[in-house]
């Protein structure tokens, strides 16, 4: 099985931070073991944690029947995809056994929050992402990030 450092290594949203960023944010993910049928957030509870896939499938299903399914290792599972104003908006369910890497949802933003390059990276890198996996899904630069996480 990976650990969280390979995962970030491997994850589209994270893969092209520095060493020092990759340690930073290692230390933030804590590993959960998932099992087909298993909800791991339920729209309208209050949003504690963003996610990063080490392995199975998640479906996140939205309102308006959107949904999208991931299954690929370092799949971040956060942000607008997952809440707004600190509500869970998706209800995720497990598919597939496997594995996944919570970090704490205020941990993360503080992250991202940062004037840094390493808060930059992430956000473009986060935007590419959501153009690909999810395209229907608000664009990174229409949202403030202190009120709408």
């Amino acid at each position: 099985m990976s650990n969280i450092k390979e995962i970030l290594n491997k994850s589209s949203i994270f893969s092209s931070l520095g060493e020092d960023d990759i340690q930073r944010l290692e230390s933030l993910f804590e590993k959960r073991e998932i099992h087909p049928g298993d909800i791991i957030t339920n729209a309208k509870d209050v949003a504690q944690f963003f996610f990063l896939l080490n392995n199975g499938t998640v479906l996140l299903a939205m309102e308006e029947g959107r949904s999208v399914v991931l299954n690929t290792p370092g799949d971040f599972i956060g942000l607008e995809l997952l809440s707004a104003g600190g509500i869970y908006k998706t209800t995720m369910t497990v598919l597939g056994n496997g594995s996944v890497f919570a970090v704490p949802r205020q941990d993360f933003l503080a992250v991202i929050q940062e004037d840094s390059e390493a808060a930059a990276t992430i956000m473009v890198s986060w935007q590419e992402y959501l153009d690909k996996t999810a395209s229907f899904a608000k664009n990174i630069e229409d949202i403030n990030l202190l009120e709408h996480f």
